[in-house]
């Protein structure tokens, strides 16, 4: 089978639209209803349909579970497929793991596991969908085939505590399902919930101070998943905040850029959780953020900066650092100080000191986004930090009021998408209404 679109393909239900690993994972019943189209995912020896007439020509993975992957791939569209995934995707959870656990180990794993191998390809498959002609039938026929052995694993749950490899797969089908759903105007936790039963369940081995590298690794991808839904949807942390290093203390840059992380998501649980008038709470907050900056190793400084790139003094700074831990501490760090900012309790709340106050944090907010926006564009390799930017801007996007600035955020968001299939338009066309664009 081709990439190509296929003009006869019957429809298949997409993963939004009938059962999702991570829904399954938040039910009471294991047994999820019988979607028309999808196969009955705990039935080991019921095949996928095989509607689409390239099929068997396409899927390597149709052994009996349990049997061992065909190695190496005797079909060239799937080895292009992986390589995409360690090309193009894996950064998207290995931006401040030096070890590329994601990039590195989940693919030697996955040469043993089908269940983790379709989960890769359907995530490469589908980001494919989502910035080629790449057929999208292929990531939902991958998708699916995952559920044929993921299901049964995560209802076992001595298995589900335990297995590593179970762990990433669920983390990389999360990364796919967001993609399908759009990040702001819908509520996504009923998608996107799940993966706690598994990450709390086996808690105690991922302590940032203890356990295998690999389980830190997955528990900092689940951390930072669960961190942008409660961004999006402006709700308390849902995910238990592990006993992290929040220290000061000397240590390598990778480390220095986890602290960001963890900041963030303290950060995320004061502004939508039940402190968030806490005065000293916030100040406690607004110290820390301070203190990383300037505590933090000189190695954070740009090697080039310039204010703006016209000389307009309006356009988005050019920001360049040296490699990407150096780039996701500073996009967190930023992100958690606008966040900050915006949520200060000690703003007035009515009369005129309220309006001066609204403006003084309009401009922070501003400066704010703008050094997202810069560093994402300047440092385009390291591509997640542009999804970093774009979560600012569909946090306070409407507080650019200038049609010029709004026009640079709205190209930034529309551009990451073309590149990366991520994040969704619907929230820059919501955007564009609460900027007047369509008034008329």
């Amino acid at each position: 089978m081709s990439g190509g679109n296929h003009t006869n393909t019957p429809p298949l239900a997409t993963p939004t639209e009938g059962l999702t690993v991570l829904s399954l994972l938040n039910s009471e019943s294991p047994a999820p209803p019988h979607v028309p189209g999808v196969p009955p995912p705990f039935d080991h020896h019921v095949q996928p349909s095989t509607s689409h007439p390239d099929e068997a020509l396409t899927f390597v993975y149709q052994q009996t579970p349990g049997k061992p992957i065909l190695w190496p791939l005797e079909v060239e569209q799937e080895a292009m497929l992986l390589q995409h995934y360690i090309e193009n995707v894996a950064l998207f959870f290995d931006m401040i793991d030096n070890d590329c656990h994601f990039g590195v180990h989940v693919v030697q794993r996955a040469k043993k596991d089908s269940t983790l191998m379709n989960a890769i390809l359907a995530l490469s498959a589908r980001q494919l969908s989502r910035t080629t002609d790449f057929d999208p039938y292929i990531a939902d026929a991958y998708y699916q085939r995952c559920f044929d052995t993921l299901i049964p694993a995560l209802n076992d749950n001595s298995i589900a505590k335990e297995d590593e490899t179970l762990l990433a797969a669920t983390i990389i089908l999360r990364l796919l399902e967001e993609m399908n759903i759009s990040i702001v105007g819908n509520d996504p936790q009923g998608h996107l919930f799940g993966t706690q039963a598994i990450i709390r369940a086996a808690e105690q081995s991922y302590a940032a101070a203890t356990g295998p590298s690999f389980r830190q690794a997955i528990y900092w991808a689940a951390f930072r998943q669960e961190m942008w839904i409660s961004l999006m949807t402006q709700r308390a942390f849902q995910l238990h905040v592990f006993p992290a290093d929040r220290s000061l203390e000397p240590a390598n840059d990778s480390i220095w850029a986890t602290r960001t992380i963890a900041h963030l998501g303290d950060v995320c649980n004061f502004a939508f959780g039940e402190d968030r008038h806490s005065i000293p709470r916030y100040s406690q907050l607004m110290d820390e953020n301070r203190a990383w900056r300037s505590r933090r190793p000189d190695s954070f400084d740009p090697f080039y900066y310039r204010q703006d790139r016209d000389g307009s003094g309006r356009n988005f700074p050019d920001i360049r650092l040296h490699e990407k831990s150096h780039v996701m501490g500073t996009q967190y760090n930023t992100l958690a100080h606008l966040l900050l900012v915006v949520h200060d309790p000690t703003i007035p709340q009515l009369g005129p000191a309220h309006k001066q106050a609204r403006a003084a944090v309009d401009r922070l907010v501003q400066e704010d986004v703008r050094t997202l926006c810069g560093v994402a564009l300047s440092n385009g390799k390291y591509f997640p930090c542009k999804f970093v930017a774009c979560y600012a801007i569909a946090l306070v996007g409407d507080r650019f009021t200038l049609r010029e600035d709004q026009e640079r955020c709205r190209d930034l968001w529309y551009a990451c998408e073309r590149s990366h299939g991520f994040p969704p338009t619907a929230t820059i066309q919501q955007l564009e209404e609460s900027w007047g664009w369509h008034n008329h």
